[in-house]
């Protein structure tokens, strides 16, 4: 299989754990060492292996009815470092209705023995179109 399409893969399994709200998913994709950092919106910066995979258990625990669907996903790979820049167009039902939102994230993967292993995952809130800096989507 080609580069590429392995990163997609791998980046794709990710938000697959994240809708499903799988930790065990969740924790099979990161690279379980101090390097790896996490960057949730408004949230601390998150650096190793536990206190990343302790987030996803908090947000999983917390989380209702929410879906991840990416537009503009954009990939690049050098030697054993790929990047994967996407806009997450996040969807969630609340008791006033569907909430929508969008993030920008990078996520950073890592090739280890083989597979690609998630070493950061850095998401910030994209403006909304009406105001000033927001882009048309």
């Amino acid at each position: 299989m080609e580069t590429n399409a392995l990163i997609l893969e791998a980046n794709n399994a990710f938000y697959e754990a994240f809708n499903k709200q799988d930790l065990d998913a969740m924790k099979a994709l990161w690279q379980d060492d101090g390097a790896a950092v996490c960057i949730h919106p408004g949230w601390p910066v998150l650096r190793g292996y536990t206190p990343i995979i302790q987030s996803w258990k908090d947000i999983f625990d917390n989380t209702d009815h929410m879906e991840i669907r990416l537009s503009d996903v954009g990939v690049l790979v050098t030697g054993d470092l790929a990047w994967v820049g996407c806009q997450e167009n996040l969807f969630s039902i609340h008791m006033a209705g569907v909430q929508t939102s969008h993030v920008h994230a990078t996520n950073l993967f890592r090739s280890v023995n083989g597979a690609w292993k998630m070493i950061l995952h850095h998401a910030a809130s994209v403006p909304p179109r009406s105001q000033p800096g927001g882009e048309e989507r």
